[in-house]
């Protein structure tokens, strides 16, 4: 907006007045035509209401303003506590002929010239002050050009409807002025709202693009609560734009509202069945999981817990398979499913705890003789100790059981002596087998009977010097060898 104007001031002096009009002996005022001989004033009428007095000494009588008749004779307008000034009832009526190229603007009776022409010339001032205060206004972007056109119309209405006193010509230039700098400003105008209407059509397109997104989104992925507080967020997002200046014409945003539409109807046409689907596999999972409830609640009591235990396994991973119901449903089938396996598994510890206790004097013993047992440790003859070995294991027998947490670490200390014992067992066989002696005796014969062949053929090769021939022989012996010492 351009910084204020301080409008111009106005006003007509007493010999300008004297130029545009001349006053008669009876107070009629005439307004002077141009040396062109056009009118001075916009009207080519005599004004049909009288016009008023200034109030601000509230001696100046009133003026007519009206038209002159038919005949020429101009018609007089007494003021208030004046003397009378018209004719007396009966008597003649007194007319003044104004002369040619003179246009007849009013009476203002019991008053000198000047006063008269003061009169008259204010009120045009007043018209041509408001002129220059609406260019003022112009300049400054205080009014939109519709406004201000319409400012104008009304003040060229006044000049056009009434007499004056004073420089109309140059009012009707300045009029002009004031056009066409309204004009100017409403072709600023009009592109600022071309500007705005393409930003309004961009945030139309926008938030029809986001709804279409949400309607074409899939609705087995779509997180619906959240997609419906944004679709609504968008709704209101569109009925804030509606009330934004400027307002678009019913052809420019019917197709965006048309595809708004459309695509809130898909999206809770989406909405819609996807729930019902939902509510439908909700039902058919609560029905399921009440039969995997029936079956828990009817094996919490059982004292079979090894078997019970595995059946309660085989329920979990069911109901797991299952998915998830309906948040609230599904919590409180959870919690039945829940209690009867925490009274089987709570009874199943009971016992487990008891019979811990039990154990516990059997790990004792049986940790007495895991030393015993690695005490036998390394086995290389293992013959020598087979039978303390075997009586340990009658005693490990013998003692019984172990709490549960114990089982598995004194199992495998166990195992490692036993797996060293069998380990010693079978190097003792494979040496002592009769069959495997044979076979080693019979190769050990061949062997030296190959290694004496070499040997001689080592000899030869060094008497007669062929290199190659040595160090064949000499591969060939060492290998031999090497396989002897294996055997041995």
């Amino acid at each position: 907006m351009s910084p204020a104007v301080k409008p111009d001031h106005h006003e007509t002096s007493l010999a300008e007045a004297r130029r545009f009009a001349r006053v008669d002996e009876e107070g009629h005022v005439y307004a002077l035509a141009p040396a062109t001989g056009q009118p001075v004033s916009a009207a080519s009428a005599v004004p049909e209401a009288s016009a008023a007095a200034p109030e601000a000494d509230g001696a100046v009588p009133g003026a007519s303003a009206a038209a002159p008749e038919a005949d020429g004779a101009a018609p007089e307008a007494v003021a208030e506590g004046t003397e009378a000034a018209a004719t007396e009832p009966g008597e003649p009526e007194t007319t003044v002929q104004p002369p040619a190229a003179e246009t007849y603007v009013g009476q203002f009776s019991g008053a000198s010239a000047d006063e008269a022409l003061h009169y008259f010339t204010r009120k045009f001032d007043e018209l041509y002050n408001r002129a220059l205060l609406l260019r003022a206004r112009a300049a400054a972007g205080a009014d939109s050009a519709k406004a201000l056109h319409e400012s104008l119309g009304h003040i060229r209405k006044e000049l056009t409807a009434g007499t004056w006193v004073g420089d109309v010509a140059a009012l009707s230039e300045l009029l002009k002025e004031i056009s066409r700098e309204i004009d100017q400003r409403a072709a600023v105008e009009a592109q600022e709202a071309k500007v705005v209407l393409a930003e309004h059509l961009a945030v139309r397109e926008q938030i029809v693009a986001e709804v279409e997104l949400l309607a074409d989104a899939d609705p087995s992925t779509q997180h619906w609560k959240s997609a419906q507080a944004r679709m609504n967020e968008l709704f209101e997002a569109w009925k804030a734009e509606q009330k934004k200046p400027p307002r678009l014409t019913k052809s420019q945003e019917d197709p965006y509202w048309k595809r708004f539409r459309a695509a809130r109807n898909l999206f809770e046409k989406n909405r819609r069945a996807f729930f019902a689907t939902r509510d439908k596999e909700h039902g058919d999972v609560k029905a399921a999981k009440e039969a995997l409830i029936a079956e828990a609640e009817q094996l919490k009591d059982s004292d079979d817990y090894g078997a019970t235990t595995k059946a309660y396994h085989r329920l979990m991973d069911d109901w797991k398979a299952l998915g998830r119901g309906a948040r609230k449903t599904d919590d409180a089938q959870w919690a039945r499913f829940r209690a009867a396996q925490d009274v089987f598994f709570g009874n199943r510890d009971k016992v487990n705890a008891e019979t811990d206790a039990e154990y516990a004097e059997n790990l004792t013993v049986k940790l007495a003789l895991l030393e015993e047992f690695e005490a036998l440790m390394p086995i290389e003859n293992p013959e020598a100790i087979r039978e303390k070995h075997q009586a340990l294991l009658n005693r490990w027998d013998a003692a019984g059981r172990v709490p549960r947490a114990d089982m598995k670490s004194v199992e495998s200390r166990l195992k490692r002596v036993q797996d060293a014992f069998r380990d010693a067992e079978q190097t003792h066989w494979r040496k002592t087998d009769p069959e495997t002696l044979a076979r080693q005796n019979s190769m050990l014969t061949q062997l030296d009977e190959a290694i004496a062949e070499l040997e001689a053929a080592l000899a030869a090769a060094q008497v007669s010097g062929d290199d190659k021939r040595i160090s064949e022989a000499k591969e060939a012996l060492d290998a031999r060898r090497s396989w002897r010492d294996m055997l041995k």
